[in-house]
């Protein structure tokens, strides 16, 4: 009787841990594309886009260091060569600037997906 408790306890943790990283990778990527989103309203409404990319930035850095604790995904190196590549476009006047902010949200919401489970990714 005693392994059935200690197994329901180890199913438990692993579903809470589970349920704790989708979590995780929700509320962060959701912070993300806020400020891909404010970023680009900056661009198109004149703002301060060195500002909104300042702030993309330093929010990056948090997302990189806790997704690699979630994740092993293959395109966070692709997502941070976007991001450290955006001002350079910006300041080129490259029309690639958009198209880097949108690969970025991209990305990030192909990372929910892949790691958000299911029934077909266990069987």
């Amino acid at each position: 009787m005693k392994r059935l408790y200690v197994s329901i306890a180890i199913l438990a943790l692993i579903a809470l841990i589970s349920g704790f990283s989708v979590y995780t990778i929700k509320r962060c990527n959701e912070h993300l594309d806020e400020l891909v989103q404010s970023t680009e309203q900056a661009y198109y409404g004149g703002g301060d886009v060195k500002k909104a990319l300042g702030e993309l930035e330093d929010y990056w850095e948090k997302y990189y260091l806790a997704m690699t604790y979630i994740t092993a995904e293959p395109t966070m190196p692709d997502m941070s060569r976007a991001v450290k590549k955006l001002p350079e476009l910006y300041e080129a006047g490259s029309d690639d600037f958009l198209a880097e902010l949108k690969s970025i949200s991209d990305w990030a919401q192909l990372l929910y997906d892949t790691q958000f489970p299911d029934l077909s990714s266990i069987f």
